[in-house]
């Protein structure tokens, strides 16, 4: 952000082929919706010399072939764009209602969590089984969907030792951000429950059906239910918001 207007973006030249750009410092829906929106603006225009562009929390980093157009010149087709922010449109939402198992198997850290909000187990379950959150980027490993909106009565600081190893499908949450992990991945995630729909298939792209701008709800159910939705697609599971 400049020093005279905390509300416009800081534009940055990283290197020779890329510009980050960042927006307030904080992990918010209204700030990420500023990214998306700069993100589906550049592909719409496809200014001159842009080849892709890399969303995270509250920033996004522009790549531009430097053969094709001059920095200052694809640094005034940023600055263009994200003037015109209001104008641009996204692809709609869509929900991803995914059956998860919510036990001290499958989640692990159900018990600190309720000890730490001074609520039971049983309202973990209930509280985490009903969220719809937002996904705000996919990233780290295999796609993985970066999550947030937790309420305060579910966030609770991360683990201080983070584990080794944590099954995919496994949905938790640390402070106000959460996922699902794609794959078996390490973690310091609080975690609550599990769904064994894959969220990463290697052989089709793009490897994972979810978009930034979706939202992920992984809704209580049976281990049975659970297994057995691991063998569909995970375009089964799609529901309008």
């Amino acid at each position: 952000m400049s020093p005279g207007d905390p509300k416009k973006p800081l534009i940055r030249l990283i290197g020779e082929d890329s510009f980050l750009v960042e927006f307030e410092p904080v992990v918010s829906w209204q700030v990420n919706t500023k990214v998306r929106r700069l993100l589906h603006g550049l592909k719409r225009l496809s200014p001159p010399g842009f080849k892709l562009a890399l969303p995270a929390y509250r920033s996004l980093l522009i790549y531009f072939d430097p053969w094709t157009v001059k920095p200052d010149t694809f640094l005034e087709s940023i600055e263009a764009a994200c003037m015109g922010l209001n104008g641009f449109t996204e692809v709609p939402s869509r929900l991803f209602k995914l059956p998860a198992v919510y036990d001290d198997e499958h989640g692990p850290d159900i018990e600190r969590i309720a000890n730490f909000s001074g609520i039971t187990p049983d309202q973990v379950i209930k509280l985490a089984s009903q969220l719809k959150l937002p996904v705000f980027f996919l990233g780290y490993i295999c796609s993985q969907a970066y999550l947030g909106a937790i309420p305060e009565e579910l966030q609770v600081p991360r683990l201080l030792n983070p584990r080794p190893l944590v099954p995919g499908g496994s949905f938790g949450f640390g402070g106000p951000q959460a996922n699902v992990l794609a794959v078996d991945s390490p973690s310091g995630l609080n975690y609550v429950g599990r769904t064994f729909v894959k969220m990463f298939n290697p052989s089709q792209l793009p490897p994972t059906a979810i978009r930034p701008g979706d939202y992920i709800q992984c809704y209580s159910c049976e281990l049975k239910i659970a297994l057995e939705a691991g063998k569909c697609p995970m375009e089964e599971f799609i529901e309008p918001l």
